[in-house]
């Protein structure tokens, strides 16, 4: 999803106040006084909140059985609202004007009826604004009919949303309409009405497109001084459907309790996985249950009962290392402990997965006809009806406007007339830490929504759909027939997996803050990060060639390394542990995120052991880097961004197995006492498919022709790949290969010379004696055309039992990492023309066919990669 800077239009009021409850976007300033008891402040006494939970994200929307897990948990934690707008439910927005067949009325009559009965309201959204032309009566009847539709399944509050729309509005409502917020403003005004003027409804006009870090005090006071009523957030602080490899399980944060008595609500849209929300809305839970009254705390922080809250804060966050952030009756930290140990109770309930994937229906469905229908009844009691004043699109915190009827004491807003020749008033600083938006991502080729018999055909396994784009068209319906059909089954050898090291709360905590916020890492992860920085970039004190090695300099570094690995550790442990939880269902959300942080933290980890024992003083790395929040990809990303391959994405690119597993392989530098192993990895792999074996079992002909130079000459850039079982891989190389020939022809080949006699070439020669026969010959040197591009020599392979694809990725990620950290610019391999299993290999690598220069070798392929 791109994002766009542009800031929210405030148009100027030009016009008598319009007699309607709705005005348009936020006004530049107020043609009435509004006195400070205008903007609904309300020290004491129950009160109406609007706050829950909003499914406004772009990606696959949540299932029937996970919306009515929703509504249950949110009844258990106080919270009473669930708005249901998902971008990738067609009817809700690309085919707004389509109305719901018969099984899809059923789904959303069922869905009603089950918040209903967990005491939740149901908000129905409808967002119309990305071809809707607003003066054409024939578009607002189809609105009218398809929110008629929607009431008689039982639906009585309603949103009209104009976010993440173009703002240009067609050359037929330029005719009508003054501006686009008047355009806006009409129609909301005219549904609201025909609507019977419904206790909810919310409305969101376009804005600006940011994510706010913090929402305070003085920015909801403009807003509302700006709008003439208390706005509701719509608040996207742990919404993830703009990067891929982020995920947010911090504490609802940067949004004070005296907030709450400036609101008439919060709605929040969270992470897309379903499961990963328990944080999110508990959090939020207990942010809003701090001052659920909407008592000041200049009014109750005396020495009254309250004040203990605020004790019992202080006494928690003592000790801490962590910049608490606090006000005095709620703490972050502390809503994210009580949240941890709440969602671990989950981990250990054996649950099966479900698949999510939800098939599409064809466009021919058959529509329910309200025209035969009575009309919807209409409320004539005072309510409260609700406008979303900023809007969101994926990751924004929107202020969304409170408006009361007339008999309320605050005053209707103003039509908003704008002049199109004038230009834009900028918008107020305050304002944009309020309503900023992302920029619309519209998906494709979207089809109706679902239904029960089309989604039972359909429906995919969930190791396909665990490896689905999140961001797929997927309509949002699902049964439950379907879903008991749909149930995970253990995959071969996986029982096991249940008899592992339970889950405790350090792994979640460690994994909350492995994925915190989208301004902020976690402590743990913070610190990692700057003790990655500090090793890198003090690893010269340790390097093999630094002449005058201070002593207590590399006892601090490989102490620091030490306590470093140990974080690393922990993390792989946490993966483990994790992967082995009874709650599938838990785990599948979670899955590809942890393997993901595990996969980079894994390759982090082998790269600071080559630094403590085979880096090069000289050794170059990137410069300062940005905040952590400057770049896409969350912690693995930054982690990426401090090696010196930052920019080989595709090494990065690991996809999960289409299965969870806890295997895990590890990745350290080379040592001597390895050598045997990886003659034997070399002789099996080389020998694979081959009838005959080239050489005996005892024979070290195949590791000397292969590898033995380079454990020899160049161990320095060596690596191998562990299991349980032992070294099962490696990935050798040297920076620079002219000055390691000249070394080999010294220090190398003639030892082999005397340890394989030269054949006799008269006779035809064997796979072994050619082999033989490569010691005595001499070797044409690749050009020095080649060579200023690819100087590295490389070599690479795992064993055959290894069905990870992403081990190899790794090694080569470790190996081209230490060649890049010391200078060079390519590496390159040789390759029999005849070994296809190798070719491939290194294709998946990010090796390409060198193309034949004058003084290649014959019947070898040269393979390169540019660094």
């Amino acid at each position: 999803m791109v994002q766009k800077d542009k800031a929210l239009e405030i148009p100027e009021v030009d016009c008598e106040p319009s007699p309607s409850p709705v005005s348009g976007e936020a006004c530049e300033e107020a043609p009435v006084p509004v006195e400070e008891s205008d903007i609904g402040v309300e020290l004491t006494g129950h009160r109406k909140f609007i706050c829950g939970v909003v499914e406004g994200f772009y990606g696959r929307p949540w299932t029937m059985e996970q919306r009515k897990e929703l509504f249950r948990r949110q009844q258990k934690w106080g919270l009473s609202t669930y708005l249901y707008a998902p971008k990738d439910d067609c009817k809700h927005r690309m085919f707004w004007r389509e109305l719901y067949s018969v099984e899809e009325a059923d789904q959303l009559m069922t869905l009603i009826g089950a918040a209903k009965e967990y005491g939740t309201e149901f908000i129905y959204a409808i967002s119309p604004g990305l071809d809707i032309t607003f003066s054409n009566q024939k578009e607002v009847a189809a609105l009218k009919r398809k929110l008629d539709q929607v009431s008689h399944f039982g639906c009585k509050s309603f949103a009209l949303l104009f976010d993440d729309i173009e703002h240009n509005m067609c050359p037929a409502d330029k005719e009508v309409f003054s501006s686009f917020a008047h355009a806006q403003v009409s129609i909301t005004n005219e549904i609201y009405q025909y609507l019977g003027e419904p206790e909810t409804f919310l409305f969101c006009p376009t804005g600006p497109k940011v994510v706010s870090k913090d929402i305070s005090v003085e920015s909801i006071e403009e807003v509302s001084k700006i709008i003439r009523r208390a706005p509701v957030i719509w608040d996207n602080i742990h919404a993830n459907d703009y990067d891929q490899k982020r995920l947010f399980l911090g504490p609802y944060k940067g949004r004070s309790t005296e907030l709450i008595p400036r609101l008439k609500g919060v709605l929040t849209n969270p992470n897309c996985e379903f499961e990963s929300n328990f944080v999110a809305i508990h959090t939020l839970a207990t942010w809003y249950k701090s001052n659920m009254n909407g008592v000041r705390k200049d009014v109750v922080m005396t020495d009254g009962e309250d004040s203990t809250v605020s004790i019992q804060i202080k006494l928690e966050n003592e000790g801490s290392d962590e910049e608490l952030e606090t006000d005095m009756l709620y703490s972050p930290q502390l809503a994210l402990k009580l949240a941890l140990t709440e969602w671990l109770e989950d981990f250990v309930q054996p649950h099966q997965y479900n698949s999510r994937q939800v098939s599409q229906s064809g466009a021919q469905s058959t529509a329910i006809d309200v025209s035969s229908m009575a009309a919807p009844s209409l409320c004539s009691s005072t309510t409260d009806t609700t406008v979303f004043q900023q809007p969101i699109m994926s990751k924004s915190s929107t202020a969304l406007a409170e408006v009361e009827k007339k008999d309320s004491d605050e005053e209707p807003m103003e039509m908003v007339v704008e002049k199109l020749d004038e230009p834009e008033a900028e918008a107020d600083p305050e304002e944009k830490q309020v309503g900023p938006v992302l920029a619309d991502k519209m998906a494709e080729d979207l089809k109706p929504m679902d239904t029960d018999k089309e989604s039972l055909t359909e429906s995919k396994s969930p190791e396909e759909s665990i490896l689905e784009d999140p961001g797929s068209d997927i309509a949002p319906m699902q049964t439950d027939d379907q879903l008991k059909q749909d149930l995970f089954v253990h995959g071969l050898n996986e029982t096991s997996l249940f008899t592992a090291e339970p889950l405790t709360l350090e792994d979640l905590s460690l994994l909350a803050e492995l994925f915190y916020l989208p301004y902020e890492h976690g402590p743990k992860a913070m610190q990692m990060l700057k003790e990655f920085n500090w090793l890198r970039a003090n690893s010269s004190v340790v390097s093999v060639n630094c002449k005058r090695k201070e002593t207590e300099k590399v006892v601090e570094w490989q102490l620091r390394a030490e306590k470093f690995e140990e974080m690393c550790s922990s993390v792989i442990q946490m993966f483990t542990r994790l992967s082995n939880s009874a709650n599938r269902t838990i785990l599948y959300d979670l899955y590809s995120y942890i393997w993901d942080i595990k996969s980079i933290i894994s390759m982090i980890k082998s790269f600071v052991q080559w630094l403590g024992c085979r880096s090069q003083s000289s050794a170059q790395f990137l410069r300062e880097d940005q905040e952590p929040w400057a770049f896409r990809g969350g912690l693995a990303g930054e982690f990426q961004r401090l090696l010196p391959i930052d920019g080989a994405n595709d090494l990065f690119f690991q996809p999960p197995p289409s299965m969870p597993t806890s295997k895990i392989y590890s990745i350290r530098p080379y040592f001597p006492k390895d050598e045997t192993a990886i003659y034997q990895i070399c002789k099996e792999m080389y020998s694979e498919g081959m009838e005959d074996v080239p050489v005996s079992d005892d024979s070290d002909l195949i590791g000397d022709r292969l590898v033995g130079g380079l454990l020899t000459l160049s161990s320095d850039y060596g690596f191998v790949l562990e299991d349980d079982e032992g070294i099962c891989g490696y990935a050798l190389g040297t920076v620079d290969v002219q000055p390691f020939v000249n070394t080999c022809k010294l220090n190398w080949i003639p030892f082999m010379q005397e340890k394989y006699l030269k054949p006799d070439c008269e006779k035809d020669l064997t796979e072994a004696e050619k082999m033989m026969l490569s010691f005595h010959e001499e070797e044409e040197g690749l050009p020095d055309s080649f060579l200023s591009n690819f100087p590295s020599l490389i070599k690479v392979d795992i064993h055959a039992k290894v069905t990870d694809p992403s081990v190899a990725k790794s090694m080569m990620g470790c190996l081209l990492s230490s060649l890049k950290a010391n200078g060079s610019l390519g590496a390159f391999c040789q390759v029999r023309e005849t070994d296809k299993r190798m070719l491939d290999f290194y294709s998946k690598l990010g090796c390409f066919e060198v193309a034949k220069m004058e003084g290649f070798p014959k019947d070898v392929l040269i393979m390169g990669r540019s660094l």
